[in-house]
């Protein structure tokens, strides 16, 4: 999954099943209760065994705390012609089960419409035509990116940062967190106009997409503020960063009738420790040391105490 940007699938790519074949049909999960910010988000297979669970390196990551780590699993069965015979679900022993269609299972075929229920999340099993996939894919766009940057909005981005900050208590893992905003922005907006700023901001996202690791989260936190969910990164690496895209934004300009359209960035970083009681005082922390970074003259990145 490409979670530097406002997805479209996750992609389960592997082995023999070709995705540029002329079949135009598709096998997906689609995430239809549970969490409510992971609502529509789909799993598209071109792989002939998948594993669910908790585990963070499952095929298919569920955050759910009534879902065993290794909950169950989906094979792909075909025929002697390499064909698709049938597609069978095995629960691995789940600590509360694997349901379908809300009746416990061991191991059952699956038919396309099927209700998976594993802990609180239900999935919906489908073969989706390509009309079909994009357009839950597009419902998912919309209702977790932010229209403007293409990044995510705030409401999923605070949703993952909730989940990492789970992840992280639980398994005694770590995480970073930039928080940056764009110095004086009031005053772009007001010499060049609205379209101008929001020219700038797209420019300021693509730096930032172009600058992360296939698991990165960023999104947009504010009007003009910004905020980067660095996994299993320390606060070294998570200030290295932040740095390299301070300075490439330091150097960036967009041109706007006529008009060089320029401003810098100033960055707060953090990493999480087992002590913080919730996101919020996480938050404050990050938010502090941005703070730090403004009043001693902007265009810094500035390392929480």
């Amino acid at each position: 999954m490409n979670i530097k940007k406002a997805i479209d699938t996750k992609k389960i790519k592997l082995k023999n099943i070709d995705p540029n074949s002329n079949n135009k049909s598709s096998i997906t999960l689609t995430i239809i209760d549970g969490e409510e910010s992971a609502f529509g988000k789909i799993f598209t297979f071109y792989k002939e065994h998948i594993l669910i669970g908790r585990n963070r390196y499952s095929d298919i990551f569920i955050d759910d705390e009534k879902t065993s780590k290794d909950h169950c699993e989906i094979k792909i069965i075909k025929d002697d012609e390499n064909k698709i015979d049938r597609i069978i679900i095995k629960d691995l022993f789940s600590t509360n089960g694997t349901y379908v269609n809300e009746k416990p299972i061991s191991n059952k075929t699956l038919k396309s419409g099927d209700k998976i229920k594993i802990g609180e999340t239900t999935l919906r099993f489908s073969y989706n035509d390509e009309l079909e996939e994009k357009y839950h894919s597009k419902l998912f766009n919309i209702a977790t990116s932010d229209s403007l940057t293409k990044l995510y909005n705030k409401r999923y981005i605070i949703s993952e940062l909730e989940n990492q900050y789970k992840i992280a208590k639980r398994n005694n893992r770590i995480f970073s967190l930039i928080m940056f905003d764009i110095d004086n922005f009031k005053k772009v907006n007001d010499k060049y106009g609205h379209i101008a700023g929001d020219e700038f901001l797209k420019n300021v996202s693509s730096y930032i997409t172009m600058n992360l690791r296939e698991q990165d989260i960023a999104g947009r936190f504010g009007g003009e503020e910004f905020l980067i969910i660095l996994p299993e990164t320390e606060i070294e690496g998570a200030t290295i960063l932040a740095d390299r895209i301070r300075e490439k934004i330091e150097k960036s300009k967009i041109v706007y009738r006529g008009h060089k359209v320029k401003a810098t960035i100033s960055a707060g970083i953090s990493q999480f420790n087992i002590s913080y009681n919730n996101i919020e005082e996480l938050l404050e922390i990050t938010d502090k040391a941005l703070y730090k970074a403004k009043k001693l003259g902007k265009n810094k990145v500035i390392k929480a105490n």
